[in-house]
């Protein structure tokens, strides 16, 4: 398994550190809010397909999200996040079964993407199509975000987002695993496998359905959600490949990203920076500092997405305490240490209260 928080390079996009003042407030640049206009029209248009294939009618599914039918068929048209959770909503109300995500993620098209996705289809291999990806990927969803982790024989594509709905956030997972590997397999032609999924949430009744798409081992309760593969696909080429139209359309991405500006999510920003010296984690005036702004701004921001400066840190603190049981045989009291917690026992309520299991359960469960 993964180590990345002893010996993995993450590629990412440069973090963004200035503000800007809007009536008087100070703001942070890159932040993307619930309100905001920021989410083109495709996603959002293929989740009403599924969920009219199911037969769940357009105005169910549009129900007290503000939107039309209509605005589906404007290309330039932008939605708020707060329509797409609204829009999700009413889709997981009313499908069948819970295993929507992994239907949404096999109907998800790279063509989907817009301009980025035609930059996507002439890459040269799939290192670059991910760099791209990592670069432009606010212009499909400024809220989902995923980390490379490349090592010697294995690496890693990582879900980072986080969705403070847990069964939003769950059926997000599922998305990002199995649409990761269409777009592989489209980009390659080939029937490309991961050495093992990692998803994390718990062992779901529709488990059987993963074997639809993987031939690999598809594990729960894991510390992340990512797909584990050959460092070898990395190089593998893309059948469609054109430097000339790549060169265009990523150029064209470049001058729509500008217009709309960078859009990180702010809860991304501050993973970042938790990670950057796992175990010495920063007060939030701290963070806000280094992120050139208030205490009282980032809390807010925070807010207005649904978390906080705590939750977030809690949720680096389990993920790194998952990883150290699974992977290591340090006692709990240097597991403990190791993720800010001087004291044991605080430690092991704390796991409890972040996983509803004591740490022993990952310990005897490792695979």
């Amino acid at each position: 398994m993964l180590a990345p928080y002893v010996r993995s390079t993450t590629v990412q996009p440069a973090s963004c550190r200035a503000t800007i003042t809007i009536n008087g407030n100070s703001m942070i640049r890159g932040t993307w809010s619930l309100t905001e206009p920021l989410v083109p029209v495709n996603i959002p248009a293929t989740l009403v397909r599924v969920g009219e294939s199911k037969g769940i009618s357009t105005d169910v599914l549009l129900h007290n999200t503000g939107l039309n039918a209509d605005m589906f068929g404007d290309p330039s048209a932008r939605l708020s996040y707060q329509q797409v959770l609204l829009l999700a909503e009413n889709l997981i109300r009313s499908y069948p079964d819970d295993s929507l995500g992994l239907d949404i993620g096999a109907a998800i098209k790279i063509n989907q993407f817009g301009m980025l996705g035609y930059a996507i289809m002439s890459c040269a291999d799939i290192r670059s199509a991910l760099q791209l990806g990592l670069r432009f990927h606010p212009l499909v969803d400024p809220a989902f975000t995923f980390e490379v982790v490349e090592q010697n024989e294995q690496s890693a594509v990582r879900l980072t987002t986080h969705i403070p709905i847990e069964h939003i956030y769950r059926m997000l997972c599922d998305l990002f695993v199995v649409n990761f590997t269409c777009l592989a397999r489209f980009l390659t032609g080939r029937d490309l496998q991961p050495v093992a999924v990692h998803l994390n949430h718990p062992r779901p009744q529709y488990e059987q359905r993963y074997k639809e798409f993987f031939d690999c081992p598809v594990l729960f309760d894991q510390p992340r959600t990512e797909l584990v593969f050959d460092s070898s696909i990395l190089d593998e080429a893309v059948q469609m490949a054109d430097q000339a139209t790549a060169a265009m359309a990523e150029n064209q991405c470049e001058e729509i990203l500008a217009r709309l500006g960078p859009k990180e999510g702010i809860v991304a920003k501050v993973r970042r920076i938790l990670l950057r010296n796992p175990g010495l984690f920063p007060p939030v005036d701290v963070v806000a500092g280094q992120l050139a702004t208030s205490t009282r701004t980032l809390s807010r921001s925070l807010q207005e997405v649904g978390t906080s400066y705590q939750r977030i840190l809690d949720e680096v603190r389990k993920e790194m305490a998952i990883e150290y049981l699974r992977t290591s045989n340090l006692p709990i009291e240097e597991i403990a240490a190791l993720v800010g917690y001087s004291d044991p026992s605080n430690f092991r309520k704390a796991f409890r209260r972040w996983t509803q299991h004591a740490p022993s359960y990952y310990r005897e469960d490792r695979h």
